[in-house]
């Protein structure tokens, strides 16, 4: 084809073809393959793709979920679905790793522009640890080097750590990037600010690097059932305000938790921010989650069987993502017990429910006509949803290795 047609025309024809369609012509000859994995083409074609999403219905989500044998070994099961009222299968992903040990799981924590990152988690000691930054689409993996030990020293060795791990994308640098926050639970040791370190990964370095003290937040804690959101260029946290208060027993000042906010982290800069939450909310339990290109805030209300009908969730919408004037409530969700892992782009709400006789089931509720939409896999626990795009990000990357 390349013998008709001047190569700005080929390339121009190639960016409007789907991923797998351009893996199959990296075969066809040495002059498309070169084309194709080069890194201009690769970004131009990331940059076609969002384009033409942003203006059709045909978007995906990525859909993970862990089940366990009888021998207690794990299984990880990643799906695409239509992000579309029928929410069909797309496709089922194959797992980038052999992984299968009685005490660890590999876990999906993070996903953008095609590409999804995976942590090990170690069931026994609850430590985990970033691994793999992963392109199912083209079947490509990068494995992450070890982050830098911290709080090694014997001071340290009797406090638990807490860890959490954000993913994202750095649009100045053109760089894929991991937060890595490393808490200690250590309530008195240093009244200043609790016992933090954060780490940042950049896969176009190879390398991690520390942040300085100066610049981790007195607040900032890892940790905690939430994986990071990543909006708008940053990632984002429900943190809880440090508040000291003197002991009177043992005669010592203490920490414990005061208001909530949102912690930010911009990936560009590399510096945190805040942004507020409803005053009426800052004491209650809640979660966050990603909204669009927004945040919602999600106020949980556990099941009281003297009152059952004040159970469920109060679902908040940052409606001017930055503006904290701008959360609105929108709706309430009325069940026993619920986890909401994200919201479709037609509204819905896709979350677990949970009766009183603690039977669970995955739906996808329409908050407006109240009408639920039952899926998922028997025996597998959901735990992530975000959405997807395919890409050809990691083709040209000189450490991308291939699986089958």
């Amino acid at each position: 084809m390349s013998d008709f047609f001047p190569e700005e025309i080929l390339e121009k024809i190639l960016l409007r073809l789907p991923v797998k369609t351009l893996i199959i012509f990296t075969t066809v000859c040495k002059s498309w393959l070169s084309l194709i994995k080069a890194s201009t083409f690769v970004q131009s074609h990331l940059c076609t793709t969002i384009d033409s999403y942003n203006q059709n219905d045909a978007h995906l989500l990525l859909l993970s979920a862990i089940s366990y044998s009888k021998e207690n070994i794990s299984s990880e099961h990643h799906w695409l679905h239509w992000d579309s009222p029928e929410f069909g299968e797309y496709s089922k992903l194959s797992n980038p790793l052999s992984f299968s040990t009685p005490e660890s799981d590999l876990c999906v924590f993070g996903t953008c522009n095609g590409l999804v990152c995976l942590e090990i988690y170690n069931r026994g000691s609850r430590y985990s640890s970033p691994a793999v930054i992963w392109n199912p689409c083209i079947r490509k993996i990068v494995k992450l080097p070890s982050p830098p030990s911290c709080f090694t020293s014997a001071e340290y060795r009797n406090y638990r750590k807490h860890e959490s791990h954000g993913f994202g994308y750095d649009s100045h640098s053109n760089d894929y990037k991991v937060l890595r926050v490393v808490s200690l639970s250590d309530d008195h040791s240093d009244l200043s600010r609790f016992t933090t370190v954060v780490q940042v990964y950049s896969l176009a370095r190879g390398s991690w690097r520390s942040l300085s003290a100066s610049a981790v937040p007195v607040d900032l804690q890892g940790g905690g059932s939430e994986r990071p959101d990543f909006v708008n260029g940053c990632l984002h946290m429900l943190e809880v305000r440090l508040d000291v208060y003197y002991d009177y027993q043992h005669q010592e000042h203490r920490k414990r938790g005061g208001d909530s906010f949102i912690a930010y982290f911009n990936l560009t800069t590399e510096v945190f921010g805040e942004i507020m939450i409803p005053e009426a909310l800052r004491r209650d339990d809640c979660s966050i989650s990603r909204y669009g290109e927004s945040l919602a805030l999600i106020k949980d209300t556990l099941y009281n069987p003297d009152d059952p009908a004040n159970c469920g969730c109060d679902i908040w919408v940052m409606k001017e993502y930055g503006v904290a004037e701008s959360w609105t409530f929108l709706y309430n969700i009325a069940m026993v017990q619920v986890t909401v892992y994200g919201f479709k782009r037609c509204g819905e709400v896709v979350l677990e429910e949970m009766d009183i006789a603690n039977q669970r089931r995955m739906v996808s509720l329409d908050p407006k006509s109240k009408q639920i939409k039952v899926f998922g896999t028997e025996n597998c626990n959901y735990y992530f949803m975000d959405s997807f795009l395919e890409s050809l990000v990691l083709l040209d990357h000189p450490e991308a290795t291939s699986y089958q």
